[in-house]
């Protein structure tokens, strides 16, 4: 008998949301690509790209606060203007919030969605205790309603992947070979290493100058990729250290250039145990005066 080949469903999302102003962290566009992260040779994805009518018609919603206090001088979302520009050339891609996220909720059922995953999970969507997640902030204010992610789904954030598995020996390798010039594209203003996924596609591609074009689709399916590509190197690894154990990354390790394996070791620490390290140490060190 021919053996079949595994299938696992996931689902990528992101959301490109308004910036500081009074109601900040609303989502006016939303972007996700579901498919099988088991598949070789393409990307073949279904996809939802949506605009959040309630937000998108708001022209308050585009500024954003440069300063603060009597002085404040607000700017406007270039992001959010071109979103505006496409949703008046496509207006069957707006739609009211709850019937984005009744459509997207039925779709994880519907399509068996095995893992639901964002680049930066905590701002996206959020676990229970995230009040101030993009998804969460925007059904509860459009709503008046707790958001539930949908059950059944395994959580897991691509960004924690990212910067604690992906940006092992072989990236900093690469990384030391560049210029000077060409590592400032690697790298934050404040000159730490970037973990963006941004900065990941760039070292996937070997392009520098890659650019995320900051749409919830585009950035969702690219997005996937990446998922893609961990998913085909690290897979025992994930499922077991990263799978609904959602951990924000620590840019100082990545800054003491910890190798793959220290990091995940660093992360797999309960608080409970940090303490009670801490407290050992300080204990031994008393002892030795």
């Amino acid at each position: 008998m021919t053996p079949t080949n595994r299938s696992t469903i996931v689902c990528v999302i992101d959301t490109e949301c308004t910036f500081i102003n009074d109601t900040p962290r609303m989502v006016y566009h939303f972007g996700a690509s579901f498919g099988d992260i088991e598949q070789e040779n393409s990307f073949n994805v279904f996809k939802m790209d949506y605009y959040v009518k309630e937000v998108i018609q708001e022209l308050e919603l585009f500024l954003f606060q440069r300063k603060e206090g009597k002085n404040r001088n607000f700017g406007y979302n270039p992001a959010m203007a071109r979103a505006l520009k496409d949703a008046i050339n496509n207006p069957q891609k707006v739609k009211p919030w709850k019937e984005i996220i009744d459509e997207w909720q039925n779709l994880i059922k519907v399509m068996n969605v095995e893992y639901l995953t964002s680049y930066n999970f905590n701002f996206d969507i959020g676990i229970d205790s995230s009040k101030d997640a993009t998804i969460r902030k925007t059904h509860q204010q459009l709503t008046d309603k707790t958001f539930y992610l949908p059950r059944g789904v395994e959580l897991v954030c691509l960004m924690d992947i990212g910067a604690n598995l992906f940006m092992n020996k072989d990236y900093m390798k690469w990384f030391d070979s560049l210029s000077e010039e060409d590592k400032e594209q690697m790298t934050t203003e404040r000159g730490n290493l970037s973990y963006s996924a941004q900065s990941c596609m760039r070292y996937l591609n070997k392009d520098l100058w890659y650019t995320e074009q900051h749409t919830a689709l585009r950035d969702s399916m690219l997005e996937f990729q990446l998922f893609a590509t961990f998913w085909k190197k690290w897979k025992s690894i994930i499922k077991r250290e990263f799978v609904g154990n959602i951990k924000q990354p620590s840019w100082q390790h990545l800054k003491k250039r910890y190798s793959a394996t220290k990091k995940r070791e660093l992360r797999l620490i309960t608080k409970k145990q940090k303490i009670k390290s801490i407290k050992k140490q300080a204990k031994q060190l008393e002892m030795a005066l």
